[in-house]
């Protein structure tokens, strides 16, 4: 690319030159011919006012002046033979002419000539005649191109000088650009493009920026879900589990069509569940508006029973006049649903899920009756599960991870007793939840 700026420069430059030292070398030859025809006419003069009466039989001697080598000064005749001087011996056109009054200047084979009739009107007495080499002004004509020459030369070096400098700032950028490329399709996703001062390239950079940024949040999105699906997938199947034991170590009592349908609720759950978590590492945020009463009415549904089965209670809470909130639907299920599985897992007595505002904020409560968090214990943490920890494992990590993607923000609002987490929902007007 640098060799093509470089040559395209140049060879503008090139025809910039040419087009204004052309038709300056044209004019510079015809101005010294224009010169040379003028002094040769100017000589004419000079000797015809020396031009005696009768130019047979003059009373003094006729002298010519003194010219340089090669220039030619006759005197002619009324009967075009020449009298004294340098010139063919019969005269020519431009003499015949002359002798019919007329001054005559042009190039007659190789010299410039120049004719001046003497005498006035019709009675032409005598003509003077001059000449010159007609290379004299293509001489001096050359001499001066030569001279022109040295300037075109610095006008084309100071070209060639800038385009080098303007093919480097110009193709170092899109270098830069292909070598970030380049580092992207390897698949490092931390490269980024610096500016370099050029206006066009440094869009292209900041757009390339952008989408490696949107990329590597989408594989580490990705990523993150992939692990977290497998944590709320390991749980759904270990109900699945547990529910067709169940109704095995029943025996002849147990109905197994029952037995078989929770089965393939479970499974139903548990798909739906994958098929949110992959959409939701797939896509934006959702900037919808975010329906609180569809949401608890969903968590109702899903946990009354199991709560209940469990001894426990499930209460709903709303207050009025709740400021609006926007995120995604599914997100809020799977949040709700981290929730309140933890809730049943690690809390005891009364599960309350309360609406509320918060500031302007909308906020979600969680909260039980059990005997609460340790202090210091970062239950946020991503765990697998081990025998020694505290059990809240990957699923407040995802729960959290959810949330923080839709612009809000989970967190411990209360540790003991009677442990509380609170959902703070991103705003339709205010942004995210601070």
């Amino acid at each position: 690319m640098r060799r093509r700026i470089l040559r395209a420069v140049v060879v503008a430059v090139v025809c910039a030159v040419l087009l204004f030292a052309v038709p300056l070398a044209v004019a510079t030859l015809r101005l010294f011919q224009q010169d040379e025809v003028r002094e040769l006419q100017q000589l004419a003069d000079r000797v015809a006012v020396t031009v005696p009466a009768d130019v047979h039989h003059p009373r003094d001697p006729m002298e010519l002046p003194r010219v340089e080598s090669g220039t030619w000064v006759g005197v002619y005749d009324d009967g075009a033979r020449l009298v004294i001087g340098a010139g063919p011996a019969h005269g020519d056109s431009p003499v015949r002419e002359a002798l019919a009054g007329r001054d005559t200047s042009r190039r007659l084979g190789d010299r410039l000539v120049a004719t001046v009739p003497v005498g006035s009107g019709e009675r032409v007495r005598a003509v003077v005649r001059t000449s010159s080499p007609a290379g004299g002004p293509l001489r001096r004509a050359a001499l001066t191109w030569a001279g022109m020459l040295v300037p075109a030369a610095v006008a084309v070096g100071v070209g060639a000088v800038w385009g080098l400098r303007s093919s480097r700032r110009l193709a170092r950028p899109l270098e830069a650009l292909a070598a970030t490329a380049s580092r992207l399709e390897t698949g490092d996703l931390s490269v980024r493009a610096a500016p370099s001062g050029l206006p066009e390239a440094d869009e292209v950079a900041a757009a390339l920026n952008r989408a490696a940024a949107r990329i590597e949040e989408l594989l580490r999105r990705e990523r993150a879900f992939s692990a977290d699906a497998s944590h709320q997938l390991r749980t759904a199947l270990t109900r699945v589990r547990l529910e067709l034991e169940s109704a095995q170590s029943s025996g002849a009592a147990a109905d197994p069509h029952t037995a078989m349908r929770t089965a393939l609720d479970s499974l139903t759950r548990m798909e739906t569940t994958l098929d949110d978590l992959l959409d939701l590492a797939r896509d934006m945020p959702e900037q919808a508006p975010l329906d609180v009463a569809a949401l608890l009415d969903g968590a109702v549904r899903r946990w009354h029973g199991e709560l209940a089965a469990a001894g426990r209670q499930l209460r709903i809470t709303v207050d009025a006049g709740l400021p609006e909130a926007v995120g995604s639907a599914r997100a809020g299920q799977q949040v709700l649903d981290v929730l309140l599985a933890n809730a049943l897992a690690h809390g005891s007595g009364r599960v309350t899920v309360t609406a509320r505002d918060a500031a302007g904020v909308l906020a979600l409560d969680v909260a039980d009756e059990g005997p609460g968090l340790p202090e210091g214990e970062d239950v946020f943490a991503r765990r697998r599960g081990d025998a020694g920890d505290s059990g809240h494992g990957i699923g407040l990590a995802l729960a959290r991870s959810l949330v923080e993607t839709e612009g809000g923000r989970l967190i411990v609002s209360r540790r003991a007793p009677h442990p509380r987490f609170t959902w703070l929902v991103a705003g339709g007007s205010e942004g995210p939840a601070p």
